[in-house]
């Protein structure tokens, strides 16, 4: 088994630059990017996700980029599916935390600086902490996520079948729209077609359907009206990596078809700018400038976020990172998403895939830029 999207050398130059002697994954996306291990919420059996609170599985990762993954010892095929050669094996939690300082000695790193994530359990960072005083525990996010930003070959690929497999779906629940469909008729054609297509599964199916919510499709039982706007925006889950892909549709004409072309032209703009070396700031400020050319009196949500283990890895920039962030790079993949308010039916715009090339984005998703009729 070779690494998917992990790179030693790489690692140890983020963990030099970094000050960190032991970055430790917690999460399951960490984990399942550290290591191979399957423990992502979507997987063909997600039961080492299922049963994480009990199974702990953690990576830890030296500076010179060597790992060590511990994990459910009832997992047989770890070894199978992880190209981590020291795997141990745990039945507790504490089992976990116990391997976890063994580790740490063995590296003599017992006053070394350990990043860890925000989002590990507080158990296992108090046990660190009582354990081994002398140790610094510093953030580790932000290593993990320069590590994962840059996509290696595998990594694209996988976004690409994934991003395949939603734009399927998109145009399946498309060819089923109608006056009267619900919401939950919808979304049973969605989660057919992604399955049927070969992935694991679905990262997120956001379905609205008029004013309804399109977050909460299915409990809000909703049914789509001659004259409704709905959205459908679709994440598949294809070997671990996730798309996210998102447009309308309309009965018999056409809604909101003006604003929604501006929106296309921001987004277009938009992704235009995007070359590597360029500023995430510089990109904001400059869409921003470009859509109130259009209409001094537009208000436009842009955002530009990166995509691969998890729907929004991190936001270049957003309604949340106004001014921008980060800086961007050859095959970082990333999606681009423009959305005004519109009427009483919420937010209307559109969003798609790209990789940053060395010297422009190319198109991942392949979807017309329109709004559906139907």
């Amino acid at each position: 088994m070779n690494p998917i999207g992990y790179n030693k050398n790489r690692t140890a130059e983020i963990l030099e630059k970094n000050g960190i002697d032991v970055l430790i994954a917690s999460s399951p996306e960490n984990i399942f990017y550290t290591s191979g291990l399957p423990t992502l919420h979507v997987a063909k059996n997600p039961i080492l996700f299922v049963l994480q609170n009990q199974y702990p599985s953690l990576t830890l990762i030296r500076r010179d980029g060597e790992e060590v993954l511990i994990t459910w010892m009832v997992y047989q095929s770890a070894s199978l599916l992880s190209w981590v050669k020291d795997i141990r094996g745990i039945g507790a939690p504490k089992m976990a935390t116990k391997f976890t300082v063994d580790v740490l000695t063995e590296w003599n790193a017992t006053n070394k600086v350990i990043g860890v994530e925000t989002s590990m359990p507080r158990y296992q960072a108090d046990y660190i902490r009582e354990k081994l005083q002398e140790a610094t525990l510093v953030d580790g996010d932000g290593a993990f996520i320069e590590m994962r930003m840059v996509k290696s070959p595998e990594e694209v690929k996988r976004i690409q079948k994934s991003t395949q497999i939603a734009e399927k779906a998109i145009l399946a629940i498309v060819g089923i729209t109608r006056e009267g469909v619900t919401d939950e008729e919808l979304l049973q054609e969605a989660r057919k077609t992604i399955v049927q297509e070969g992935a694991e599964g679905w990262d997120h199916l956001t379905l609205g359907l008029g004013a309804s919510d399109p977050e909460a499709p299915g409990y809000v039982k909703a049914s789509m009206k001659k004259d409704d706007l709905a959205r459908f925006d679709i994440g598949a889950v294809w070997e671990g990596y996730v798309s996210d892909v998102s447009r309308h549709a309309s009965i018999g004409k056409p809604v909101g078809e003006d604003l929604h072309d501006k929106m296309i032209q921001v987004q277009e703009f938009c992704v235009e700018q995007i070359k590597p070396g360029i500023s995430a700031a510089e990109v904001a400020k400059a869409t921003k400038v470009f859509y109130k050319t259009l209409d001094k009196r537009l208000s436009c949500y842009v955002t530009a976020h990166s995509i691969g283990l998890q729907t929004e890895e991190f936001h270049f920039f957003s309604p949340m990172v106004r001014k921008g962030k980060g800086i961007f790079e050859e095959n970082m993949v990333l999606d681009v998403e423009v959305w005004t308010p519109f009427k009483n039916f919420g937010l209307l715009g559109i969003e798609d895939t790209y990789q940053v090339t060395k010297s422009r984005c190319k198109q991942i998703s392949s979807l017309e830029k329109k709004i559906f009729v139907v």
